[in-house]
């Protein structure tokens, strides 16, 4: 298993920024070994076997929540071993605090970047599967958010979206508002949703956007959701799955003991790798 930190020119975000990857190494790795070998000694490399030739890999593309970076999940789960026993590439970009919205007036297209230039740039980049059925996105908080919203928006691009937590302050953005909070004082939420009147069923409200990938007979995304019982976010958790359902979705639900952090995280996010399809 590799980890790689790897700094790119984003024409979504108009600027250079940040990823961390793992990269099941394996066979993959072995063939690199060879490559070296040939140039450095081509008459080892002629008596050596190759390997056998390694599927590309199934990916995941994964979004940290508010006040977080690319480094979180490294740095606060065991996702480099989760992801080395499901031999499964993951992806985790920095999305800053804009829920993983476009933010069209600064350039800063977070939405595209994550539903549609980074998974061109990964695939290109690395040994990925370029299958629809093997490429998921997910996420805790607003990463969770951000992820069914691009994951619906984009839903040509991800075979299944995970969503731990899910930040849905659209429910009821007047109950949430508050000023103790820099990310639920009115001024951040409006720098973020634009008019928080309009942004309910706009293509900002995930709600909206699997009606139009049911109605549209566009593919439809499978979801994986879980949140903890005592979660502020637990109520519009459950309501969000059952309008999901009602409109067509496949969602696969789990509420747990536990609250809002990482250590909710660390117990539904490896029950969540299981649940993604692996053969």
């Amino acid at each position: 298993m590799a980890r790689l930190s790897v700094d790119y020119y984003s024409p979504s975000l108009m600027r250079t920024t940040t990823l961390d990857v793992i990269l099941p190494v394996d066979d993959h790795g072995a063939a690199l070994g060879l490559d070296a070998l040939r140039r450095s000694d081509p008459a080892a490399w002629e008596r050596t076997p190759c390997p056998p030739e390694q599927p590309p890999f199934k990916t995941l593309f994964l979004l940290h929540g508010i006040s977080g970076n690319h480094r979180d999940f490294i740095s606060e789960t065991r996702i480099r071993t989760w992801a080395e026993q499901r031999q499964l590439a993951v992806i985790m970009p920095s999305g800053y605090n804009a829920f993983y919205l476009d933010q069209p007036d600064a350039h800063n297209y977070y939405g595209r970047f994550v539903g549609l230039e980074l998974v061109e740039f990964a695939r290109r980049m690395f040994p990925l599967s370029r299958r629809r059925e093997d490429t998921f996105i997910g996420g805790i908080s607003m990463g969770a958010y951000g992820a069914l919203r691009n994951g619906f928006k984009y839903a040509e691009n991800f075979g299944c979206i995970v969503a731990l937590s899910s930040a849905m302050l659209m429910n009821d953005f007047d109950s949430v508002v508050s000023d103790d909070l820099f990310f639920l004082s009115r001024p951040f939420l409006e720098s973020v949703f634009g008019d928080l009147d309009t942004a309910v069923n706009s293509d900002k409200d995930p709600r909206r956007l699997a009606a139009d990938v049911v109605y549209c007979d566009r593919p439809r995304p499978r979801v994986f959701m879980a949140w903890g019982s005592s979660d502020p976010l637990a109520p519009p958790n459950r309501e969000l799955a059952t309008r999901l359902r009602d409109t067509g979705i496949d969602v696969e639900t789990r509420e747990m003991e536990g609250g809002h952090d990482w250590d909710f995280w660390n117990v539904a996010l490896p029950q969540a790798l299981d649940w993604l399809p692996r053969s």
